[in-house]
């Protein structure tokens, strides 16, 4: 996930009535790219120092971001919480990226952890992925991958265009989710006959996803809230999800012809309504949902306004 400040900064931006969108690719950094509606300024962030660099032609917004960036990059990151404790018995973890994002696949990711593969994990600085700077997400899921063997992981990307299909049957998301998380665990189960599940809590209703993974013929899940926090298996899948979810919103945004990922989250809608209606002019209103999860409303809304 990005770096926290990085998060405050994208939010002061949409407070003031600002848009963003991605920018270039920068090296050990992100760049985005701030207009008002009538200047446009960028902002690079670099999480290891916590610094930024606001460019651009000379203008009432470039001082002001300025100005927000300096006071906001004054604030120290807050501390990286500890790593989950070491388990004492193997446990399969479970966690999911995308689910409430616009944009890019729905991702399940399922690892199997041992006391003997446990602390070499921890030594790679394995976490939640919430607390990894966008900078470390990456390498963290590649020590994983070279820790755990093919065997004892799993991660399953259902794609936008799969995504609204399966939507459209079942209705609800947390449905969806609990079938997905089925699919992710059984071919680990079978490999490393875990016998004991992890992950977090997602839905108020527990019964959806053990009943998913009893018509599986699976171990019972244990649902926790902040689940990764308590298991290094979590958290370790919570890792490989958000990885691979980054790296489809990067290929998706390539295939969509923008200047950068996909933008993710629901909650910045001008980036978002940029990218949709910039999809929609080049592909139509089919085409985004081979990029976009159909029925979040504000797309609802943005295809019913197409309708002649």
């Amino acid at each position: 996930m990005q770096d926290a400040r990085l998060e405050a900064l994208k939010q002061a931006i949409v407070e003031r009535g600002w848009r963003w969108r991605p920018g270039r690719a920068i090296a050990y950094g992100s760049q985005l790219v701030v207009d008002d509606g009538a200047d446009e300024a960028t902002l690079d962030f670099y999480p290891k120092r916590g610094r930024t660099v606001v460019g651009g032609p000379a203008s009432p917004l470039r001082a002001a971001l300025s100005e927000l960036a300096a006071r906001l990059e004054a604030r120290p990151a807050a501390p990286a919480p500890a790593a989950a404790p070491l388990p004492s018995s193997a446990e399969l973890g479970m966690d999911e990226s995308g689910k409430g994002d616009w944009f890019g696949p729905l991702v399940v990711a399922a690892v199997y952890v041992t006391p003997a593969t446990a602390p070499a994990l921890q030594r790679a600085g394995v976490r939640d992925s919430k607390h990894l700077a966008a900078g470390a997400l990456a390498a963290t899921a590649q020590a994983i991958r070279q820790l755990i063997p093919a065997s004892a992981r799993a991660v399953t990307v259902l794609e936008p265009a799969a995504y609204n299909e399966r939507y459209a049957r079942l209705g609800n998301i947390n449905l969806l989710l609990a079938e997905l998380y089925a699919e992710t665990a059984a071919p680990v189960v079978a490999q490393t006959g875990a016998t004991r599940i992890v992950c977090d809590q997602f839905a108020q209703r527990r019964e959806r996803l053990e009943a998913a993974f009893a018509g599986a013929g699976l171990p019972r899940p244990q649902q926790l809230h902040h689940a990764e926090a308590h298991s290094l298996a979590v958290a370790a899948a919570s890792v490989l999800a958000t990885a691979q979810f980054q790296d489809a919103l990067r290929q998706l945004g390539a295939a969509a012809g923008l200047d950068g990922p996909l933008p993710s989250g629901a909650a910045a809608l001008g980036p978002l309504e940029q990218a949709a209606r910039q999809i929609i002019a080049r592909e139509g209103a089919v085409g985004l949902g081979r990029y976009a999860k159909l029925h979040f409303k504000p797309i609802q809304a943005l295809l019913a306004g197409l309708t002649p």
